[in-house]
């Protein structure tokens, strides 16, 4: 007879751990609700990894981090496998991040066709792109009633996850407790990374003043004044 194969419990879907994990630890979803700040129904859909139930996947990152704390798992363990689960690229950190690459090719006209033509085609292109990054950069706000299932009615991120926003396009570079470098580009308009209030990331921004921190969804203003440099900002002394 074959020996039976067994899986290892950190291969299992994210969504299972956290059903086994809270069961193990004998909480209801409502006790586990009450815990981290993030409704049963949320916690509810990342158990089942029910993404069309969440309010975006960027949410979904935050409810994440806030529920694995709460059932003692590596919170960072937790939210890459999340991204994996999801095929969420690796820095997708909040709702409005929007890095995507557009898997349309364009190619460019040759021969005779005039020149016009083609910085007509990169215009137009250049145009369809923007478009895009500021909608995936802004989540909706629209409301519908008191329908429980609308985005509006979002359970506000906890108090224990603070964002870095960038309120106009800015350089950010952001280092993690190891000394690397895993953020380090330019912030579109509305374009946010988070973490856990606590660990010791470091920031170094361009604009200062296009650049604001939040805890939870409460926001501290910006860094500084525009255009403004600023540099080794210990992210764990923010409160």
């Amino acid at each position: 007879m074959a020996p039976t194969k067994r899986t290892r419990p950190d291969a299992l879907p994210l969504g299972a751990r956290l059903r086994s994990q809270r069961q193990a630890m004998n909480l209801s979803l409502e006790e586990a609700s009450g815990r981290s700040g993030v409704r049963s129904e949320f916690l509810l859909a990342l158990e089942q990894h029910d993404l069309d139930a969440l309010p975006t996947v960027g949410y979904g990152l935050g409810y994440v981090r806030a529920y694995a704390r709460v059932l003692g798992l590596d919170t960072d363990q937790a939210v890459a496998d999340f991204k994996r689960d999801s095929a969420v690229p690796f820095d997708l950190d909040r709702p409005d991040q929007p890095h995507f690459v557009p898997k349309t090719r364009v190619r460019l006209p040759r021969g005779s066709i005039p020149a016009l033509g083609v910085v007509v085609a990169v215009v137009m292109l250049g145009t369809w792109y923007g478009v895009q990054l500021e909608t995936a950069a802004a989540p909706s706000t629209d409301t519908v009633g008191s329908d429980p299932s609308n985005v509006a009615s979002a359970a506000p991120l906890p108090d224990t996850v603070l964002t870095v926003r960038a309120t106009a396009p800015s350089w950010v570079s952001i280092q993690d407790p190891r000394g690397r470098r895993i953020v380090n580009r330019v912030f579109v308009t509305g374009e946010s990374w988070q973490m856990d209030r606590g660990q010791p990331y470091v920031l170094d921004v361009r604009d200062s003043g296009a650049v604001e921190l939040l805890i939870g969804e409460r926001s501290l203003g910006p860094l500084g004044t525009p255009g403004t440099p600023m540099n080794d900002i210990d992210l764990s002394a923010i409160r």
